[in-house]
């Protein structure tokens, strides 16, 4: 294990939680291949190994090889189980599971353009067959991890509340991501008005952290494989455009907040309204931090046509004031955030 996911793990299981709700249990995290899921994985066992808290915990994912590089030295252990199928597929599991969370989505917004059917059935299909399993299992919380690009366009641009509900054109694949999530937003509230089960839905952000592949689309990621390539970082658009960013060890800990602490059937953000950033000042703040050399913030005119910069949503920022009522606050700033991202990828 990387030094950063080491220390960030270490202080994910000192974290200000309600532990004890955990202790003992079995949780079951499904897309574990994921940055942010394995972040779960991480806390759960590190706080095991400090605090003996006997959490077991069941990582579900299709990769097989990527799992035992991502999670090859918790390979085993007696309070780990790594699970290799497809979510879409009914899951079939003898133990008793207290806690689920559906983390499985495939990664970033070149999948989803790629291969859209598979975006909207990893997550709704996924979806179900989680609930399915946490109603025959009884089970005490069900975490959706879900996305603050469920809200759509919102006119005027502000920082999105989750009561606020935008416009998204269902009938354009680009938005397959989005109408996904808000589907199995739904599915969580029915299966709670049906079956009492107890689901909450985060809405994260965009997290920034290790572990993240440097091909999958998102801006951080994107930018750090610029720089490692090129030693520049080119902007498809004018770079006028804001987004929230948070620190993976934040974003955990919100979204932990939620589940054992938050209201059934409802919505909390996962967002640090201090890190909100154009597209241009975060460049800018990158190429600021890297170490190893001069790094130039370009732009392409070329490309300030394509559709994903012409149909992009120029302000995405969202307040968690909801969250921050059930005792949580993000401690790591936007360019703490960014230089822990760097040095683990040698940027």
């Amino acid at each position: 294990m990387s030094p950063t996911i080491e220390e960030d793990a270490k202080l994910l299981a000192n974290a200000d939680l309600p532990w004890d709700e955990l202790n003992g249990k079995t949780v079951l995290v499904s897309g574990a291949n994921g940055y942010v899921p394995a972040y779960f994985i991480h806390a759960f066992l590190k706080r095991n190994d400090i605090f003996n808290a006997g959490i077991k915990i069941i990582a579900l994912c299709r990769d097989e090889g990527r799992a035992i590089e991502r999670f090859g030295v918790y390979i085993g252990r007696d309070d780990f189980k790594l699970v290799i199928q497809d979510v879409c597929d009914p899951i079939v599991l003898q133990e008793d599971i207290h806690f689920f969370i559906h983390a499985a989505s495939p990664a970033g917004v070149k999948n989803s353009n790629i291969d859209p059917v598979s975006t909207f059935t990893a997550n709704v299909t996924g979806c179900m067959n989680m609930l399915k399993l946490s109603v025959d299992k009884n089970a005490e919380g069900f975490l959706l991890l879900s996305s603050i690009d469920v809200y759509g366009k919102i006119s005027p641009s502000k920082r999105f509340m989750e009561t606020d509900s935008g416009a998204i054109d269902s009938l354009n694949p680009r938005n397959v991501y989005a109408v996904a999530k808000r589907a199995s937003e739904n599915l969580c509230a029915c299966y709670f008005a049906q079956y009492e089960t107890k689901t909450v839905v985060v809405r994260p952000s965009q997290i920034i952290g290790p572990g993240i592949a440097l091909d999958d689309g998102r801006l951080c990621a994107d930018f750090i494989s610029q720089i490692i390539k090129t030693g520049k970082i080119v902007l498809k658009g004018d770079g006028s455009a804001k987004r929230t960013f948070i620190y993976i060890t934040d974003a955990t800990t919100g979204m932990l907040t939620a589940l054992l602490k938050g209201t059934p059937c409802e919505a909390y953000n996962i967002a640090d309204e201090r890190n909100e950033s154009t597209v241009f000042d975060l460049a800018q703040l990158m190429a600021s931090l890297s170490k190893n050399r001069e790094i130039s913030v370009l732009f392409d005119k070329e490309q300030k046509d394509a559709p994903e910069v012409k149909h992009a949503i120029s302000v995405v920022t969202a307040t968690s004031g909801k969250l921050r009522r059930l005792g949580w606050s993000p401690k790591e700033s936007l360019s703490d955030a960014i230089s822990r991202m760097m040095e683990f990828y040698g940027a």
